[in-house]
Protein backbone atom coordinates (compact mmCIF):
# COMPACT_ATOMS: atom_id res chain seq x y z
CA UNK A 1 0.00 0.00 0.00
CA UNK A 2 1.28 3.27 -0.70
CA UNK A 3 1.16 6.56 1.34
CA UNK A 4 0.38 9.40 0.07
CA UNK A 5 2.46 12.55 1.78
CA UNK A 6 -0.74 15.26 1.23
CA UNK A 7 0.09 18.10 3.50
CA UNK A 8 2.39 21.06 2.55
CA UNK A 9 4.69 20.81 5.61
CA UNK A 10 4.36 17.07 5.87
CA UNK A 11 5.71 17.17 1.98
CA UNK A 12 8.55 19.56 3.56
CA UNK A 13 9.93 17.29 6.12
CA UNK A 14 9.52 14.15 3.36
CA UNK A 15 11.90 16.25 0.90
CA UNK A 16 14.26 17.36 3.96
CA UNK A 17 14.81 13.04 5.25
CA UNK A 18 15.41 12.76 1.22
CA UNK A 19 18.17 15.48 1.42
CA UNK A 20 19.47 14.20 4.53
CA UNK A 21 19.81 10.63 3.21
CA UNK A 22 20.92 11.52 0.25
CA UNK A 23 23.73 13.81 1.86
CA UNK A 24 24.83 11.19 4.45
CA UNK A 25 25.31 8.50 1.95
CA UNK A 26 27.13 11.25 -0.26
CA UNK A 27 29.31 12.02 2.56
CA UNK A 28 29.73 8.74 3.80
CA UNK A 29 31.58 7.93 0.25
CA UNK A 30 33.26 10.76 0.22
CA UNK A 31 34.48 11.01 3.66
CA UNK A 32 34.01 7.97 5.70
CA UNK A 33 31.46 6.77 8.66
CA UNK A 34 32.01 10.00 10.45
CA UNK A 35 31.46 12.41 7.86
CA UNK A 36 28.31 10.14 7.19
CA UNK A 37 27.25 10.77 10.82
CA UNK A 38 27.92 14.65 10.61
CA UNK A 39 25.93 14.79 7.45
CA UNK A 40 23.14 12.70 9.30
CA UNK A 41 23.15 15.23 12.11
CA UNK A 42 22.76 18.17 10.12
CA UNK A 43 19.98 17.13 7.78
CA UNK A 44 18.45 16.01 11.56
CA UNK A 45 19.25 19.34 12.92
CA UNK A 46 16.72 20.56 9.74
CA UNK A 47 14.23 17.92 9.87
CA UNK A 48 13.73 18.42 13.94
CA UNK A 49 13.75 22.25 13.90
CA UNK A 50 10.92 21.44 10.77
CA UNK A 51 8.76 19.14 12.43
CA UNK A 52 9.27 21.13 15.80
CA UNK A 53 7.34 24.24 13.65
CA UNK A 54 5.22 22.03 12.08
CA UNK A 55 3.55 20.87 15.46
CA UNK A 56 3.68 24.07 17.23
CA UNK A 57 2.13 25.72 14.67
CA UNK A 58 -0.14 23.54 12.69
CA UNK A 59 -1.30 20.81 15.48
CA UNK A 60 -4.47 23.61 16.67
CA UNK A 61 -5.35 25.64 13.93
CA UNK A 62 -6.47 28.83 15.40
CA UNK A 63 -9.63 30.67 14.11
CA UNK A 64 -8.33 34.00 15.22
CA UNK A 65 -5.85 35.54 12.97
CA UNK A 66 -4.14 37.26 15.67
CA UNK A 67 -4.03 33.86 18.01
CA UNK A 68 -2.66 32.49 14.87
CA UNK A 69 0.31 35.11 13.71
CA UNK A 70 1.67 35.30 17.56
CA UNK A 71 1.58 31.27 17.74
CA UNK A 72 3.56 31.56 14.57
CA UNK A 73 5.96 34.52 15.94
CA UNK A 74 6.15 32.00 19.69
CA UNK A 75 7.30 28.68 17.52
CA UNK A 76 10.08 30.78 15.31
CA UNK A 77 11.18 32.29 18.60
CA UNK A 78 11.73 29.45 19.95
CA UNK A 79 12.94 27.35 16.72
CA UNK A 80 15.98 30.13 16.61
CA UNK A 81 16.65 28.84 19.90
CA UNK A 82 16.91 25.34 19.47
CA UNK A 83 18.83 25.82 16.57
CA UNK A 84 21.41 27.93 18.59
CA UNK A 85 21.53 25.05 20.61
CA UNK A 86 21.74 22.34 18.40
CA UNK A 87 24.38 24.03 16.13
CA UNK A 88 26.27 24.57 19.63
CA UNK A 89 26.14 21.02 20.68
CA UNK A 90 27.05 20.16 17.16
CA UNK A 91 29.75 22.43 17.13
CA UNK A 92 31.16 21.07 20.03
CA UNK A 93 30.97 17.38 19.31
CA UNK A 94 31.03 16.80 16.02
CA UNK A 95 33.34 20.11 14.78
CA UNK A 96 35.58 17.23 13.08
CA UNK A 97 32.53 16.68 10.47
CA UNK A 98 31.25 20.41 10.16
CA UNK A 99 31.57 20.48 6.82
CA UNK A 100 29.62 17.38 5.96
CA UNK A 101 26.87 18.82 8.80
CA UNK A 102 26.75 22.29 7.32
CA UNK A 103 26.25 21.29 3.33
CA UNK A 104 23.88 18.56 4.45
CA UNK A 105 21.61 21.17 6.69
CA UNK A 106 22.33 23.47 3.77
CA UNK A 107 21.16 21.25 1.43
CA UNK A 108 17.92 20.61 3.87
CA UNK A 109 16.84 24.25 3.22
CA UNK A 110 16.63 24.24 -0.56
CA UNK A 111 13.38 21.84 -0.35
CA UNK A 112 11.93 25.44 1.07
CA UNK A 113 12.87 26.65 -2.17
CA UNK A 114 11.45 23.69 -4.24
CA UNK A 115 8.19 23.48 -1.87
CA UNK A 116 7.27 26.88 -2.82
CA UNK A 117 7.59 25.87 -6.80
CA UNK A 118 5.45 22.24 -6.31
CA UNK A 119 3.21 22.88 -3.73
CA UNK A 120 -0.77 23.80 -4.33
CA UNK A 121 -2.50 26.22 -2.19
CA UNK A 122 -2.68 24.65 0.93
CA UNK A 123 -4.89 26.07 3.50
CA UNK A 124 -3.00 25.97 6.91
CA UNK A 125 -1.17 23.42 5.87
CA UNK A 126 -3.77 20.48 6.30
CA UNK A 127 -3.82 19.71 2.35
CA UNK A 128 -6.49 18.19 0.62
Amino acid sequence: MKTRVRSTPAKIIAGQLAVTVVGAFFWLLRGGADAGLGALAGGGISVLLSVYFAIKVFARPDSDPQAMLGTFFKAEALKLVLAVVLFSAAAIFLSHVYVPLITTFIGTLTVYWFALLFTRYDTAGLGR
